[in-house]
C-alpha cells in the first residue's frame, strides 16, 4: 500500500489516492501510519520542486491531493485520539513570498488529532496579519511552514515585530518545512524547527506543559 500510495502523489493521481486511503480505513489501519506515508509523499514532492523536477502547477496539485484525503484522515484520527481534552492554540501560516500549503495541511491535520485547536491563515501571509492574529487568538504557538528560501527573510520580520509589540516571550515560535534547518531557526530566532509532524506535536505538547 505504502508503494501504490506514494505512487499515486507523485503522478498526482488524485482519485487513486483517495480510494487507496479510503480502502485502509475500511480496513482499520492506523491513521497515523497513513499520514506519515502521506508526509513521506509529500516531502519529495518539495524535493523535486526544489530540484526543478516538478513545477508550480505539480506543486499546487500535489496540495489537492492532499487535501482530498485529508478529509478522510481528520475524522479517522479524531476517533482514535486517546484524550478530549485541549492541548492548547495554535496560530499557523505560511509567511508572505511562500504559497504552498503542502506541510502545514499536514502538520494541521496531526495538531487538531491531537486536541490542537489551531487558526490557519493560509500562504503568502504578511507579517501584519501574523501579529494581528496573536493579539486577536490569544495563541501561544505560533507555527510556521517554508518550502522555498525567500521566505525565511519574512520569518525574521515576524520574529521582530513579535519583539516590538512585547509579544515574543510570551509565544512559542516553531518553523518546518524541506528547506528549513536548526541553522534557520537560529537565524530567523524561532525556538524550534523540525521536518517530522509528530515532532512538531511532541514539542508543542512539552511548551503548553511548562506553561501548565
Amino acid at each position: 500500500m505504502e508503494d501504490q500510495l506514494r505512487a499515486a502523489f507523485l503522478g498526482m493521481k488524485r482519485q487513486e489516492a483517495v480510494d487507496l486511503v479510503k480502502a485502509e480505513i475500511g480496513r482499520g489501519a492506523d491513521p497515523l501510519a497513513l499520514v506519515r506515508v502521506c508526509r513521506q509523499a509529500m516531502e519529495e514532492v518539495g524535493k523535486r520542486f526544489e530540484k526543478g523536477e516538478f513545477f508550480l502547477s505539480e506543486l499546487i496539485y500535489s496540495g489537492e491531493v492532499f487535501k482530498g484525503i485529508n478529509t478522510l484522515l481528520e475524522p479517522a484520527l479524531k476517533s482514535s485520539r486517546a484524550a478530549d481534552a485541549a492541548e492548547g492554540v495554535v496560530l499557523f501560516g505560511t509567511p508572505k513570498g511562500d504559497i504552498h500549503d503542502l506541510g502545514k495541511n499536514i502538520v494541521i491535520t496531526m495538531m487538531k488529532a491531537h486536541g490542537f485547536t489551531v487558526h490557519d491563515l493560509g500562504v503568502d501571509v504578511p507579517p501584519h496579519k501574523f501579529i494581528a492574529e496573536l493579539k486577536r487568538t490569544e495563541a501561544p504557538i505560533l507555527a510556521m511552514s517554508a518550502l522555498i528560501t525567500p521566505t525565511f527573510k519574512s520569518m525574521k520580520e515576524i520574529i521582530s515585530m513579535l519583539e516590538q509589540e512585547r509579544l515574543r516571550e510570551e509565544t512559542f515560535v516553531i518553523i518546518g518545512g524541506a528547506v528549513t534547518s536548526e541553522f534557520v531557526q537560529k537565524e530567523v530566532g524561532a525556538d524550534a524547527q523540525t521536518l517530522d509532524p509528530i515532532e512538531a506535536i511532541r514539542l508543542c505538547k512539552s511548551f503548553m506543559r511548562g506553561k501548565k
